[in-house]
């Protein structure tokens, strides 16, 4: 029984609790330092050559399950103690403490006011009713009023001792929705081109709609450098036959029905272009080895000697550039203008077509964390609502009055407030 007592103080403790935090901190900086979710093997062949701090190779982080940390068990059993340690903290200590608060404490006696925070006495005024008055006063300014025969006691403030109980729980509740939404949220990635349309199903509703792209838009720099990515998107529900016109954009996502819709990355998809009269539909693929957002592809040119020719674009207004794959030789062709010639093939640029790269996340803890949340923020509100005692007695043996007062914040201010009534009180 001593041991699990102690168990339980120091798991309910500050201290324990802060180191908790610490811990769970650097774990969740770790997981954004690795990449979390890869395949094994590309653990074992990134980090074989180049381990972390020197020691930690990909073996080691299989073996510590630092691929997918935030649903590793050490996470979740630390996540499970910080819970208990905040839950037993509530029950040692902030529960009794409002039980307490919401006692009424009487003071009866004259010797309990020497050791009050503030303290006053004067004599009695024959024919004044000075209980009655103080009754009637404090009442008007808010307080809460236990009046006995020669004394009075008066409290305000009382459920200001329900915040670090609220903060408690909402921070449990925070736990245990990011632990449930590690283990169900998904995310989807995908590149839409104009009228392009996909069918997606809420998790969380089972609800059945399709999600379609009207418009890209991308916004500038004078430079040309990428400013803004704008998705005009229409939703169309299964379920209520209705269709919905929303506007994402980045940092500014889509929210709806349990689904947020991110504008994250673009691309050029695909060009049109005009070889020899006839029409043709080329899908681009990213090519690194040239840099970064540049998408392209290798066509074959020329009537009678036919020729590999790489095409490149990085720009969704043009120009497609045009490399000889022999000498790398360079020739542009832009939108709507008149056709080049290209080892004998005529070439015209026809379209450019963009792609929005939309990711599309389905969490489930979304409404458990925005819960705890508002929790978290309520009780830390009350946690700033001082708790005030007033106390007067009538000592029928001295003729006088005693007034005194507690005060667990602001000390300052309570003890201009208590002044205050205490003047009122002396000369009603």
């Amino acid at each position: 029984m001593f041991f699990l007592n102690k168990l339980i103080l120091n798991i309910s403790s500050l201290k324990f609790a802060i180191s908790l935090l610490i811990f769970i901190a650097f774990s969740s900086g770790i997981g954004t330092f690795i990449p979390q979710g890869m395949e094994n093997k590309d653990y074992l062949e990134s980090y074989k050559n180049n381990p972390i701090f020197g020691f930690i190779d990909g073996d080691k982080i299989l073996l510590l399950e630092l691929d997918h940390i935030y649903t590793s068990t050490w996470f979740l059993i630390s996540l499970f103690l910080l819970c208990i340690s905040l839950a037993s903290s509530s029950f040692r200590k902030q529960i009794p403490t409002l039980k307490a608060a919401l006692k009424w404490i009487d003071y009866d006696k004259v010797e309990k006011f020497n050791n009050l925070q503030l303290a006053c006495k004067w004599n009695e005024n024959e024919g004044k009713e000075t209980i009655s008055n103080a009754n009637k006063i404090l009442k008007n300014k808010g307080w809460e009023i236990l009046k006995k025969d020669n004394r009075l006691l008066a409290r305000k403030g009382v459920f200001g001792r329900v915040g670090p109980i609220l903060v408690h729980s909402g921070l449990i509740i925070l736990l245990i929705g990011s632990a449930y939404g590690n283990f169900t949220r998904n995310s989807l990635e995908e590149y839409l081109i104009p009228n392009e349309s996909i069918d997606l199903i809420n998790d969380v509703s089972k609800e059945k709609f399709s999600l379609k792209l009207k418009n890209f838009n991308i916004q500038r720099e004078d430079d040309g450098l990428p400013k803004q990515f704008t998705s005009n998107l229409e939703i169309y529900s299964n379920k209520s036959n209705e269709t919905i016109k929303k506007q994402t954009e980045v940092n500014q996502p889509l929210r709806y029905q349990g689904l947020t819709i991110y504008q994250a990355d673009w691309a050029i998809s695909s060009i049109i272009l005009e070889i020899d009269k006839i029409k043709y539909q080329f899908a681009l693929k990213p090519v690194p080895e040239i840099g970064n957002q540049i998408w392209g592809v290798l066509v074959e040119l020329g009537e009678n000697t036919k020729k590999n020719y790489l095409l490149t674009i990085d720009n969704e207004n043009g120009p497609v550039k045009i490399f000889d794959i022999d000498d790398f030789s360079e020739k542009d062709i832009y939108l709507n203008t008149k056709e080049s010639k290209v080892n004998t093939s005529d070439i015209k640029l026809i379209k450019i077509i963009p792609s929005s790269g939309l990711i599309i996340k389905s969490d489930p803890s979304i409404p458990i964390i925005y819960c705890s949340f508002v929790l978290i923020l309520i009780g830390a509100s009350l946690s700033l609502i001082p708790t005030k005692r007033i106390w007067i007695l009538k000592d029928n043996s001295s003729k006088n009055y005693y007034m005194g007062g507690l005060c667990n914040k602001n000390l300052s201010g309570f003890e201009l407030e208590f002044n205050q009534i205490s003047e009122k009180i002396k000369i009603t």
